[in-house]
């Protein structure tokens, strides 16, 4: 009977003397110097008996026999473990390396001799399953256990133990791509068997779904051609593998004079469930409160208009009753209630007009100082007791609509001196220049420069259940009626800092006072009127928006074409990426400012978009978007790559203020 054996060892003088001792006993012969080349052989050649050392480079003995015994193909093959520490490391090889015979080096001749009886087991070996029979041994006479490769072993174990027991999964890959190793937090991550991975090319060898084409490109790139850069698969676009929720991270890495690389897998999908239920549950939360938002302002309007409509109709009602019988003075005292009511309706209306996006009209050049000063002075009938401003920064002008500005300052000065009727208000003009975004009382400022207004009052503060509903239209504990305390203060506050591309911010200790801020965008000093004026789009004002939302990246395209840009809206990343390999075989085609929205039903992440445009261009500026001010992103962007963030929702002015900061840097 012609036997197929397959000798495999990493010691080459040892590989061909046992080849040699086969092939005098008839046998057809292969040899592998390491168990993944093994693998690869035994794959065409289907062996009868194979001859594996232990300790080997990519894809141990160990590995091997397992790999053998739980593959179908080869489950019959009679297995021969020939090493160094059969003595030393006796129990455990008997207890878990899956083998027919373990044989102890000793000297050419009793390993010759060893071998020979290998073979005649295996010739009388019946119809037994391998794997079946109980191993056997031999240990050459007289031979002892060796000091040092007992504690090689044990330190062997030792770092055996750790892998197995990380939570992480890890994947070893050897300079050309292919699996060499496994611990088992990865198999069952990936629900497989060890048997199906090694060996395979790393691509090829787990379902990466959308990110296949990039990991064949680190495969080939960094590891194989030694780009040695990493690659990530973060968790705002994690891998969904069956039931799975998995971040990756791939890193090439090179040691004296070999290089091979490691896939770190991280099973998220419990913490990515929950932080997904507790932003499913946050959203709900919101909508309710936002509904009950809607609810109180729709029911507060209504009482309202009901209120001074009463007094209109009222007033005119008994006009027409009496008529002639009436005299000229109580008729236009009537009249003049009418008229007067109809004036709060008028002052109603304009405030609600404030909710709408584009609900400022009347821009110009405002200098913030001038407009503090006499807002504040005219509030308080110029009584320089009831008020302190102080001004810390000179010359500052912001584009704006200086009356809907002086409506903002009015309705928290008139809070403040509700707050605090006997004492002085202060009042503080300063400037900030955030070089990261702030969040600041549930507010996310963006980076960029700001003058801000502090209004100051040593009243009994708002507690921190109540400082968040300060903003709801109608929530109020002041006495309510048609002309006084209409429950839209700072409400109106808020829209108009939103529409001037601002952010009101409270902070308030209970007992000890408040402080409400206005952040609004600073012009640059030097040229305070050039952004004031729009204009037309231009070719070298240029902007790429990613964004999957058809109505968001329609409206952004008209409010960006009137700042003066000439803008592309893509809802992915193909249309950008296409446009930007476009500009890059043409250098006279100027580079744009990109901003992707960071979209949670999106499938594409938007730092992987930001990593593949720098790719093409690293000089690239892009400016992140989302709504979710608390998206890793939005906080961290530099981390990701990204210039600035702008939150949604958006106004002309937020816009024009980020779009402004990132260029003009």
């Amino acid at each position: 009977m012609d036997i197929k054996a397959l000798v495999v060892d990493n010691n080459p003088v040892l590989l061909r003397a046992v080849a040699a001792i086969l092939q005098q006993e008839g046998c057809t012969v292969k040899t592998a110097g390491t168990g993944l080349e093994a693998l690869e052989i035994a794959d065409a050649f289907t062996p009868d008996f194979v001859v594996t050392d232990l300790i080997m480079p990519m894809v141990s003995g160990e590995q091997l026999c397992r790999i053998l015994r739980n593959t179908k193909k080869h489950q019959g093959v009679f297995i021969v473990v020939l090493s160094a520490t059969v003595l030393e490391d006796r129990e455990r090889i008997f207890r878990e390396v899956q083998c027919d015979m373990c044989i102890a080096k000793g000297n050419l001749q009793e390993i010759r001799q060893h071998v020979r009886e290998a073979l005649q087991m295996y010739r009388q070996r019946s119809s037994t399953i391998a794997g079946e029979n109980q191993k056997s041994e031999r240990i050459p006479d007289g031979l002892q256990p060796s000091e040092m490769t007992s504690e090689l072993l044990l330190e062997k174990r030792h770092y055996s133990d750790i892998l197995a027991n990380l939570e992480e999964g890890i994947i070893e890959l050897n300079n050309q791509g292919k699996v060499i190793a496994v611990n088992s937090s990865a198999l069952n991550i990936l629900s497989c068997r060890e048997e199906s991975l090694i060996g395979m090319l790393l691509p090829e060898a787990v379902a990466w779904g959308i990110f296949k084409k990039e990991i064949e490109q680190w495969t080939d790139r960094q590891l194989i051609a030694l780009g040695m850069e990493n690659y990530d698969i973060f968790d705002d676009n994690p891998l969904l593998l069956n039931d799975k929720i998995v971040t990756a991270s791939f890193l090439p890495i090179s040691e004296a004079d070999s290089n091979f690389g490691l896939c770190i897998l991280r099973d998220i999908s419990r913490r990515y469930k929950a932080e997904k239920h507790t932003k499913e549950l946050n959203n709900a939360l919101k909508l309710v409160k936002k509904m009950d938002a809607i609810s109180c302002m729709a029911g507060g309007v209504a009482h309202d208009f009901n209120n001074l409509l009463t007094v209109i109709c009222g007033n005119l009602d008994i006009v027409t009753l009496y008529g002639e019988n009436q005299s000229a003075e109580e008729r236009n005292k009537l009249l003049t209630q009418a008229r007067k009511a109809s004036l709060v309706a008028v002052d109603l209306t304009r405030q609600i007009s404030c909710f709408s996006n584009f609900g400022i009209t009347n821009r110009e050049d405002v200098q913030v100082e001038q407009l503090v000063q006499e807002t504040v002075g005219r509030f308080f009938n110029w009584t320089k007791e009831r008020y302190r401003i102080e001004i810390n920064c000179l010359e500052r002008h912001v584009h704006a609509d200086p009356e809907e500005l002086a409506v903002a300052l009015g309705n928290v000065l008139q809070n403040a001196l509700e707050a605090c009727p006997d004492e002085a208000i202060r009042i503080v003009v300063d400037e900030n220049n955030f070089t990261t975004p702030q969040l600041m009382s549930g507010q996310f400022v963006p980076a960029g420069k700001y003058v801000r207004i502090d209004i100051c009052d040593r009243g009994r503060g708002i507690s921190s259940e109540l400082l968040f509903r300060i903003f709801d239209p109608y929530y109020s504990t002041k006495e309510r009626s048609a002309l006084k305390g209409m429950g839209l203060g700072l409400t109106v506050v808020y829209a108009i800092m939103r529409n001037h591309g601002g952010y009101v911010v409270v902070r308030s200790t209970p007992n000890f006072g408040t402080t409400v801020s206005l952040y609004i965008p600073s012009l640059p000093s030097e040229k305070p009127s050039a952004v004031a004026v729009e204009q037309p789009p231009a070719e070298d004002r240029r902007i790429l928006l990613i964004e999957p939302d058809r109505q968001i990246g329609e409206i952004g395209k008209i409010m960006l074409s009137h700042l003066g840009f000439s803008v592309k809206v893509y809802r992915n990343r193909a249309g950008a990426v296409a446009e930007l390999k476009k500009r890059k075989g043409d250098l006279h085609m100027p580079r744009p400012l990109i901003i992707i929205a960071v979209s949670e039903t999106h499938d594409e992440s938007a730092a992987q978009t930001c990593k593949l445009l720098h790719e093409i261009d690293p000089a690239l500026q892009i400016i992140a978007m989302s709504g979710t001010v608390l998206d890793p992103i939005m906080v961290n962007y530099r981390d990701y790559g990204f210039v600035n963030a702008i939150p949604k929702p958006f106004s002309m002015d937020s816009l024009r203020h980020i779009t402004n900061t990132v260029l003009h840097s």
